[in-house]
């Protein structure tokens, strides 16, 4: 499984029964002696989510949530995406993640860095499809 997940995102039609989790949540740790099953549909993503956090833990290793707003420095953000801070610091400069200034540095919201590289893998994905056809059509392998 990867480290880093996509961004739990939970639609305003969900937002009703995540409501009712939280404030499920909040009360049951003030309610002692509570009898009774208490049951709430939760929304996939949010499933998927506390399964994750679940099976993490479960295997001893740490979980921790994050939010996508959260800021990075210019070492977080290439640690991130595996590249040099250099090379992060072009593609900031080029325009192709978006970044603000705190003082004289840079800063990146963990959701930008998480659709470029979602964009980037698209990208390469496109590329060596187009070049498994390229290498069909030029014969190299009989088919795609």
């Amino acid at each position: 499984m990867p480290s880093i997940l996509e961004p739990a995102i939970i639609s305003e039609a969900d937002e009703t029964q995540v409501a009712e989790l939280r404030r499920f949540l909040a009360n049951s740790g003030r309610e002692s002696g509570r009898s009774g099953i208490h049951q709430i549909k939760l929304p996939d993503s949010l499933y998927r989510l506390l399964l994750r956090i679940v099976q993490e833990l479960a295997d001893g290793k740490a979980a921790s949530l994050t939010s996508a707003a959260q800021e990075l420095s210019s070492q977080e953000a290439a640690s991130f995406l595996g590249v040099s801070r250099q090379f992060l610091v072009r593609l900031l400069d080029e325009g192709k993640i978006h970044f603000h200034r705190a003082g004289t540095h840079r800063r990146v919201y963990l959701q930008d860095l998480i659709s470029f590289r979602k964009e980037r893998d698209q990208r390469r994905h496109q590329a060596v499809e187009q070049m498994a056809r390229d290498a069909v059509a030029d014969g190299v392998y009989d088919e795609f």
